[in-house]
């Protein structure tokens, strides 16, 4: 722990001096060296705006005189913090994890929430556990790429699809694969999504992408079927492409130029797009179904879509965040949550698949839920196209091994 933080400043909020002492000697025990303390809120916005801040965590307490906890989270998103923050209070637990939901929902990136007294091993496990991933992502955040440069790369068709299996749980039979945008380059290696995702939504190129991402995972399926591997294929769609009412009879344009059976087709549409205004989309849903190409609610649980949506919406699939359902171990009311969502889907007809699942403890867990399909690292990472044929002929003596392991 002391070497991945020796870099880190720390600054702690609490009106209560004790605590900022105590708190701030645990933080040096754990290998910070630079940690700074603030009573009032406003001197903590004083080290955040200054032009040589280098906080990249920050404790807070709750309950404070003036200005509180909560508005000065408030605060920070104001502000656009990007360093890690761990709640810390002694008010109910209740309390802090809708304290902790408001903060995410701000975009903050909260570690979690602890109550008071804070004690050292606590901390050092939250730190470890979590902050350990997140801080050393911070530090190689992502160089995004210019727009200019990644129109060239669309234009020469230069990003390519990986493919990442989806396995039944109860037959662990290989179902399906979901198409990952993947950039290849011969000079500075892969590039990943984080770094060219965000620069296609701010200047209108996600379209384009996605029907480069269509035109290439339709031709791939073409090489499989030659092969007699059939596999039906997932595609992230942008919630912006169903404005278009062109948009069902291209993506069937590239299908019928492969000549890939559109049943063997998925569209996954992410939840946190979903809108008020659903005609447009709603038409070309309708549309697409009709061509027999299935469609799937990606990342539900971490968006905005409701129950009347899930009723009127022609998905046949839920998929659930992987974060939903790592919520649900440890937080009563997530787990009531998801397992509603779970019955809903069923009594609606839909298949429930979860992404992410990296373990066999959470395939486990999601098995006992009820669902039915499951996507992630412990199956697979994503692959090239042309490996998949390889990989589906081995899954069979790999799952033996994945399972005889856990007996």
């Amino acid at each position: 722990m002391k070497s991945m933080v020796s870099d880190q400043s720390v600054l702690v909020v609490d009106d209560e001096p004790f605590v900022l002492e105590t708190t701030a000697f645990m933080l040096r025990r754990l290998g910070f060296k630079a940690v700074y303390t603030a009573e009032r809120a406003q001197q903590a916005i004083e080290y955040i705006d200054s032009d040589d801040s280098s906080i990249s965590l920050v404790l807070c307490d709750l309950n404070m005189p003036d200005v509180d906890g909560v508005e000065l989270l408030r605060m920070f998103a104001e502000r656009r913090f990007e360093g890690d923050i761990v709640l810390f209070s002694g008010e109910d637990k209740r309390t802090l994890k809708m304290a902790e939901s408001l903060a995410k929902a701000r975009n903050l990136s909260v570690l979690g929430a602890v109550s008071k007294p804070l004690q050292v091993a606590e901390l050092s496990q939250l730190l470890t556990k979590q902050g350990k991933v997140v801080l050393q992502k911070r530090r190689a955040a992502p160089q995004l790429v210019s727009k200019e440069r990644l129109v060239r790369a669309i234009e020469n068709e230069e990003l390519e699809p990986w493919f990442q299996p989806k396995v039944e749980i109860g037959s662990k039979r290989v179902v399906g694969v979901e198409a990952l945008v993947r950039w290849p380059n011969s000079e500075e290696g892969m590039i990943f999504p984080d770094a060219f995702i965000p620069v296609a939504e701010e200047h209108g190129l996600i379209d384009a992408l996605t029907f480069l991402m269509l035109k290439k995972s339709a031709a791939m399926q073409a090489e499989w079927q030659k092969l007699g591997l059939n596999l039906k294929i997932a595609v992230n769609v942008s919630m912006d492409s169903l404005y278009d009412l062109s948009f069902p009879e291209r993506v069937a344009s590239y299908l019928k130029e492969h000549h890939v059976d559109p049943s063997s087709f998925q569209l996954e549409v992410t939840e946190s797009r979903l809108m008020e205004d659903l005609v447009t989309p709603l038409d070309n849903l309708l549309r697409l179904r009709l061509k027999k190409i299935s469609l799937s609610i990606d990342d539900f649980g971490t968006g905005h879509s409701n129950l009347a949506q899930l009723r009127d919406l022609p998905f046949d699939e839920l998929k659930l965040d992987r974060s939903f359902v790592q919520g649900a171990a440890t937080d009563e009311r997530t787990r009531a949550l998801l397992e509603s969502s779970v019955e809903i889907a069923k009594k609606l007809d839909m298949e429930i698949i979860v992404e992410g699942v990296e373990t066999l403890e959470e395939w486990q867990r999601v098995e006992i839920l009820g669902c039915e399909v499951v996507q992630g690292y412990f199956v697979s990472r994503p692959l090239p196209g042309s490996d998949i044929p390889a990989w589906v002929e081995q899954w069979p003596e790999q799952c033996k091994s994945l399972f005889s392991r856990a007996a």
